[in-house]
């Protein structure tokens, strides 16, 4: 049968073998080849990616040290504007001394002191002190600025003032409550973080 085809027909026959074998050697040969070689390439650039990512984190490491003391600087110096105790009963008591030093300082006379019941304010647990005092405008005034001026977190949280006599309007009689803080957080919050 193939012997009674014409000239035209063997040369087309020729040609779609030939095409037929190049199709199959392309499929079955050079494709997987190919593809094979691909993926190999793309797992060699995935792993030459890993080992830059892995190069770029070991270069920060100044970067994160530096960021380590930072942080470490940071918290001591936070530390050290708390009240150094972590009682309530002894925090209250270095205040208390804290504002009869600032009293003695600013020529202000106390008349009584008393501790509170320590709360919270903002989390972190407070010391309130009241103390009654006898001043001059002048006096109190600098006495409430040294407070407020302190280097350790002590807020002054309510000033009630009234004249003690009328013929010197300078003469005051203040109730003074100033909280000092410790560094104590309060349980809810602890638990938490």
């Amino acid at each position: 049968m193939i012997k009674n085809l014409s000239p035209k027909d063997k040369k087309a026959l020729t040609a779609g073998g030939i095409c037929l074998l190049v199709y199959v050697i392309f499929v079955f040969g050079i494709q997987p080849f190919y593809l094979k070689q691909k993926s190999k390439e793309e797992q060699i650039e995935n792993k030459i990616l890993f080992i830059k990512k892995n190069y770029e984190i070991l270069n920060q490491k100044d970067y994160y040290e530096q960021k380590d003391k930072a942080n470490k600087a940071a918290q001591s110096a936070l530390s050290r504007r708390f009240l150094e105790q972590t009682k309530p009963a002894l925090a209250a008591a270095s205040l208390q001394k804290i504002l009869e030093g600032y009293a003695q300082q600013t020529s202000v006379t106390i008349e009584s002191v008393r501790i509170e019941k320590p709360k919270y304010i903002e989390h972190i647990q407070a010391v309130p002190v009241e103390i009654n005092i006898r001043s001059k405008l002048a006096n109190l005034t600098q006495f409430v600025y040294l407070i407020e001026n302190h280097e350790k977190f002590i807020l002054v949280e309510e000033v009630v003032t009234r004249r003690v006599n009328k013929k010197d309007p300078e003469e005051l009689q203040t109730r003074v409550l100033v909280s000092g803080f410790i560094q104590q957080l309060e349980e809810n919050t602890a638990k938490k973080i």
